[in-house]
């Protein structure tokens, strides 16, 4: 006998249906770290990444016509310049100084004065510096640059491979870093290990150019080369030309050849010399008319348009205009305020930038090559950029004096953070004033000008290896003990003028 089936509900078999469909749906799915389409290769455990070049060969050729043959390769020059400023060195920052103050501070990195003087003597001695900023030119130009290292161990010389002549990138897939790259001269294989790998936005927006890099001439590769066409082909052409006008013969031929007309007319202009007579004899048969032609060469519109290229290239650096010859934008006071924030702006950007690369890929390097590996766990390296003095320091000294005659309670510590010189707190703190044959304890004011003179002097004349940081310790106290008698001087006499006025005020009420 066959065994019957147990009947149920329609009902019943619907909620279990229903219940079963929502559980499924609800369940998760197991997370994967697949990235590739199948689910059945088990090695495809990360993303891949290839990258294409940024330029072609044709567009790294007019990135280089553009910086050797117009103003944009002037500006990049100048914005490097600024950027490098007196030079370049590491120093070293501790990785744990927070229950440290400052004094605590310079102590403790006073210990490894030895090993900062080896980094930067091999720097001197291998040129770095020098070979750094050829190379962060050729990195702006087009986009990257290799410097391969020469030698096993510490590099013996330093090589600058032409950003033409690199060709391809490897990336690794783990991490995508850069995992070697090819060059073609010399034709090699390059490692991270063996060469400083200069990039300008590695991760830049355009797709797929990983570590190729961009280029900051791309932008206004256009109106550099239309600057160019402007300055090379068509106003030496007006100049040579255009000047003197132009004028055209109509030689009417009546019944002679095609050819005996042409002779006429090549024997016509050939006797023609300029600023002499001229003769030629025709048939009587031809008529010869000149007709003068009046082009009207909008000579004033060209200069009009190839300043507007300049401003548009020396804009895309933001590199203040007067620097580049344009004194006419802005006077003095403007020029000094746009070259400051030009300095803490786009060079300070440039700067980090570069420190980033040159720390990683240089300076700690070197260290572990030296045997100072253990060194590193305690102190970081930074790459430090020498600024160039823009006002003089007399300039600045006057512009605190007011600060002080405003508030004539001010610390003297915030005098020196003002004044730039928060070097010298603890000797200013250690200092003693003299108080021989002169008024209230300070030094005539007459001899502190006299100091503060030559102090100018020796700031403004400065060579590139003398910085602000280097200014005499004697001089400085000096000058602003004698500043002090000064300020407390104006202070008495502002007290005295402000009570003459609210006298007079009264009065005349």
């Amino acid at each position: 006998m066959l065994p019957t089936k147990k009947k149920t509900s329609k009902k019943t078999d619907n909620i279990s249906h229903n219940w079963v469909a929502e559980k499924q749906e609800h369940t998760p799915i197991p997370a994967t770290n697949y990235a590739s389409a199948s689910r059945r290769q088990s090695t495809n455990d990360h993303l891949y990444m290839y990258s294409n070049p940024s330029y072609t060969d044709q567009e790294l050729e007019w990135f280089e016509d553009v910086w050797s043959s117009s103003i944009a390769g002037a500006v990049i020059d100048k914005l490097i310049e600024y950027v490098f400023g007196n030079g370049i060195k590491p120093v070293f920052e501790l990785i744990n100084d927070a229950d440290l103050d400052d004094d605590q501070k310079k102590e403790q990195l006073r210990m490894y004065e030895d090993e900062l003087n080896e980094l930067i003597e091999y720097d001197k001695k291998i040129r770095f510096e020098k070979k750094l900023k050829e190379a962060i030119t050729n990195c702006m130009v087009f986009g990257r640059c290799v410097v391969a290292f020469e030698g096993r161990g510490l590099p013996r010389a330093l090589k600058i491979i032409h950003p033409r002549d690199t060709g391809r990138v490897f990336i690794n897939q783990k991490d995508w870093s850069l995992e070697k790259v090819i060059t073609t001269f010399p034709s090699d294989e390059i490692t991270p290990d063996d060469m400083l790998y200069l990039c300008n936005r590695p991760d830049s927006p355009k797709r797929r150019t990983m570590w190729y890099g961009y280029s900051d001439l791309q932008r206004v590769v256009g109106s550099a080369r239309s600057w160019r066409r402007l300055i090379e082909a068509d106003m030496p052409e007006v100049v040579s030309s255009m000047w003197a006008g132009y004028g055209m013969f109509l030689v009417k031929k009546m019944g002679r050849s095609k050819t005996d007309s042409q002779n006429d007319m090549n024997t016509l202009l050939q006797s023609l010399k300029a600023g002499s007579f001229n003769a030629v004899s025709v048939d009587a048969s031809d008529e010869v008319e000149y007709h003068s032609l009046d082009l009207q060469p909008k000579i004033k519109e060209m200069v009009d348009l190839a300043s507007f290229y300049e401003r548009i290239i020396i804009g895309n650096f933001a590199v203040p205009s007067a620097l580049m010859g344009r004194e006419e934008d802005q006077n003095r006071a403007t020029l000094i305020g746009k070259i400051n924030f030009f300095l803490s702006g786009v060079v300070k950007a440039k700067r980090d930038w570069i420190a980033d690369m040159v720390s990683q890929q240089w300076y700690e390097r070197n260290m572990i090559k030296m045997g100072m590996g253990d060194l590193l766990d305690k102190v970081r390296v930074k790459t430090e950029f020498e600024s160039i003095i823009v006002e003089s320091w007399f300039d600045l000294v006057d512009s605190v004096l007011r600060v002080k005659g405003i508030f004539p309670n001010m610390p003297d510590d915030q005098l020196l953070e003002l004044l730039n010189l928060e070097e010298f707190k603890s000797e200013l703190a250690q200092s003693t004033t003299p108080t021989t044959d002169v008024p209230q304890g300070n030094v005539p004011i007459n001899t502190a000008q006299d100091i503060v003179n030559k102090q100018i002097n020796k700031t403004i004349n400065q060579t590139d290896t003398v910085s602000a940081k280097k200014i005499d310790d004697e001089v400085i106290k000096t000058a602003l003990d004698a500043k002090k008698l000064e300020v407390l001087d104006n202070l008495d006499k502002m007290i005295k003028d402000a009570g003459r006025k609210t006298k007079s005020n009264k009065k005349s009420s």
